[in-house]
């Protein structure tokens, strides 16, 4: 995913935490989980060395076996190999379960043509996708001690097409050669992942 945006974004923090306490003690029954990119997209921008789809399909394997780890919580996969599905495909396997309590994860990887461009954003479309925007941000943003490029408000597909709470997160820059190195190491995604789960799992 490309970022052409210029200045880093802030989250109110006390806003976040009041929906935390208030979503604690509920879950959503039903987590799709969306590794943007595969098969012949593979993220990221002409000449970029690291294939965006590898990582965010790795993160999202992560995040699956978390949540699967912690009850009662059914996750669905809109891609689990090296394979291309379109954004409308994506939108429709996530509508499946719009009567569900269920929410929608997309996890990306960033890329810009300026290679300083470092940190993390993450994006929404609606009101219930900002809830669940401001309870996984501030987490990731926290568990990573990274940049915070905010809170977006953006109407990419597979969050404007989507009847569940949705939001789209960008996990650091594949062109900053800093968090580059940090993204090739296991254990970032791993934490990357283990603060998305506990933030969804405190989203009711």
């Amino acid at each position: 995913m490309i970022s052409r945006f210029r200045a880093p974004g802030f989250v109110f923090w006390a806003f976040a935490f009041v929906v935390v306490a208030r979503s604690a003690f509920a879950h959503p029954s039903v987590v799709v989980i969306d590794p943007g990119h595969g098969g012949h997209d593979r993220g990221g921008i002409p000449g970029l060395g690291l294939a965006e789809k590898e990582f965010t399909l790795d993160t999202a394997k992560r995040l699956a076996r978390i949540l699967r780890s912690r009850g009662n919580t059914k996750v669905v996969m809109t891609r689990d190999n090296d394979t291309f599905v379109s954004l409308s495909a994506r939108t429709a396997v996530s509508n499946q379960y719009s009567r569900a309590n269920a929410v929608f994860i997309s996890i990306h990887y960033n890329a810009g043509s300026r290679e300083g461009a470092y940190g993390i954003e993450t994006y929404y479309n609606n009101r219930r996708a900002y809830y669940l925007a401001a309870l996984v941000h501030p987490r990731v943003i926290q568990a990573m001690e990274s940049i915070d490029r905010g809170i977006r408000h953006r109407g990419y597909w597979v969050l404007r097409a989507n009847r569940l709470p949705a939001i789209l997160v960008e996990c650091g820059f594949l062109t900053n050669q800093s968090e580059a190195n940090r993204i090739r190491d296991a254990r970032y995604r791993d934490r990357i992942a283990k603060a998305i789960a506990e933030a969804v799992l405190s989203f009711g």
